[in-house]
């Protein structure tokens, strides 16, 4: 198999999602032929925000945990060279806090066998997205822990309200680096301090709060990236809809350049 059809048969086949009925929006989306359909976060208008005010036009762009897939097709209006879409392909590898009296940690399997179905309508929002928007991202599922190189190398990767949701975020950021050529964007929650910390976010008082690990430090991303070979070029901080929730959420975005 040469290095072109290995990298080809990387990728999904596109598939047809004719109804909102099947899908689960995770982001707002203004769609052809349906018009505004509510998600759980409202970016619409904030990509440059979100994103650090990082430039794409005529950039290769990896979206990972691409949800309904704003992020990918906003890159491409602003003219991306080429957008990979990056999502979970097995709902086992996403890791939940194991509260003794909820189905995850009871039922393993039923668990498994319901959150298949929800990953799925997630999966079904992004590719009616894609087709009303005539999208041309390519999309991979995978292991975000083990990302394959022929995959190939992106000049600009974002990793948008992914990191928090895992149980180990260095190991996910060190296989983000090695698809990273140029730029690393990571939005997530972060703690206000050069301190290498990280605190644990769920409570045994709260067990809806069953997908949010860690929430790391400003310093301990500092840190981190460093060691694989990245620096902080910028840091800031905005606040974004959270329609689920009828609030605003602060969110911070890193980021990193190769050294």
């Amino acid at each position: 198999m040469t290095e072109a059809s290995e990298s080809q048969s990387l990728f999904a086949t596109p598939r047809f999602v004719g109804s909102v009925d099947d899908c689960f929006f995770y982001h707002t989306m203004d769609l052809p032929e349906l018009g505004l359909v509510r998600g759980q976060w409202d970016l619409r208008g904030r990509f440059d925000d979100y994103i650090g005010g990082v430039v794409v036009a005529g950039k290769s762009v990896l979206d990972v945990g691409t949800a309904t897939g704003f992020l990918s097709f906003e890159a491409e209006k602003r003219g991306a060279a080429r957008v990979v879409s990056f999502d979970l392909s097995d709902p086992r590898q996403q890791m939940f806090i194991p509260f003794k009296d909820k189905l995850y940690y009871r039922d393993y399997e039923k668990f498994m066998a319901q959150h298949a179905l929800e990953i799925e309508a997630w999966k079904n929002a992004y590719w009616l997205c894609h087709r009303l928007l005539k999208s041309r991202a390519e999309v991979f599922y995978g292991d975000i822990f083990h990302l394959p190189p022929a995959l190939g190398h992106f000049e600009v990767v974002i990793a948008g309200a992914v990191l928090e949701h895992l149980n180990d975020q260095i190991t996910a950021l060190a296989s983000l680096a090695r698809l990273t050529k140029e730029t690393m964007v990571i939005v997530t929650p972060v703690l206000q301090t050069e301190e290498h910390i990280a605190r644990l976010e769920p409570t045994a008082a709260n067990p809806d709060y069953d997908f949010t690990w860690w929430r790391y430090s400003i310093g301990a991303y500092r840190e981190i990236l460093k060691i694989l070979g990245f620096s902080i070029a910028r840091i800031s901080e905005s606040e974004y809809r959270y329609d689920y929730g009828d609030r605003l959420e602060t969110r911070t975005t890193i980021v990193a350049l190769r050294d």
